[in-house]
């Protein structure tokens, strides 16, 4: 079992709290109310900040629409952040019951008060959920980078993706869809300051996580999903690492106040290189949405 309580876990659950367990006023500053750490759908020529929270809820009816969940019975989110899908999922699209899991505690703490009896949240890792009753849909936003472990040898990183792909088939309905929103990196002109920006997201931020190749993810996935879209929107990422950028450099004193310079720090080295690397076509940043075959 790959439990919050017992290790070695793929990656460990340190290096995951270490990003994730900074305090949740501290990401209410960052991320603002909506509480959703990926990227936002933009209309043409919304102002990146005011629009953050109605770029964010735009994503999210999309990818609930695109999954066929509107009115579901039972969802899945796996890696649920601040509960803001699930919170959307049964207050705007009527869906019945979501179950996120998440390895923060702060995350599930906040979940909680949201007091919204259709949501449950559980600090747990996806390989250990079970379902008696399938879901209808599952999402996985942003979180899948950090399920696989930088140091496996490359058939090791496919063979970890598929048993992730395997454990969705197995909480799915036949044809349920899943919902990925993931980043992904191909093989780029490597310049000095590339090398050392990547070393620190990797040493650093999110030590030990694993920004794929795009074909790692379609190899793992074979024969238990057919994949319905393959979808680039790089912009939605850059365009919310600015916005999240404007909202710390403008209340930055408060930021330091709550967790010290150097987490701060940390944050705005992140966030910069997350940016450039998607304006500069680096990084990758996919919408991929799956069917499970029988």
């Amino acid at each position: 079992m790959t439990t919050v309580e017992n290790k070695p876990v793929n990656p460990e659950v340190d290096a995951i709290r270490h990003h994730y367990e900074v305090s949740n006023d501290f990401y209410r500053l960052l991320l603002g109310p909506a509480m959703m750490y990926s990227g936002g759908y933009w209309a043409e020529g919304e102002d990146l900040r005011a629009g953050h929270d109605a770029a964010q809820f735009r994503k999210l009816d999309a990818f609930i629409e695109i999954a066929g969940a509107v009115g579901a019975e039972r969802i899945l989110d796996i890696g649920s952040g601040w509960g803001t899908l699930l919170d959307r999922a049964t207050t705007v699209h009527d869906v019945k019951q979501a179950v996120g899991v998440t390895l923060s505690r702060t995350q599930k703490e906040f979940v909680d008060s949201l007091h919204n009896p259709r949501i449950d949240i559980k600090v747990e890792s996806w390989e250990d959920h079970r379902t008696e009753e399938p879901y209808d849909a599952a999402f996985c936003v942003n979180a899948l980078e950090h399920f696989v472990l930088s140091s496996l040898p490359p058939k090791e990183r496919v063979k970890r993706f598929r048993a992730f792909f395997a454990q969705c088939h197995s909480l799915l309905k036949v044809d349920g869809r899943l919902v990925l929103h993931m980043m992904t990196i191909e093989n780029p002109p490597l310049s000095r300051k590339l090398i050392d920006d990547l070393k620190f997201l990797q040493r650093e931020e999110f030590q030990g996580c694993y920004i794929p190749h795009t074909n790692e993810l379609v190899q793992a996935a074979e024969g238990l999903f057919e994949i319905i879209e393959l979808r680039n929107e790089r912009e939605t990422f850059s365009q919310a690492c600015r916005a999240w950028l404007e909202n710390l450099a403008e209340r930055r004193d408060e930021a330091v106040a709550m967790q010290g310079e150097e987490v701060v720090a940390r944050f705005e080295r992140y966030l910069d290189i997350f940016a450039y690397t998607l304006e500069d076509k680096i990084f990758n940043n996919f919408r991929i949405v799956l069917s499970r075959n029988a």
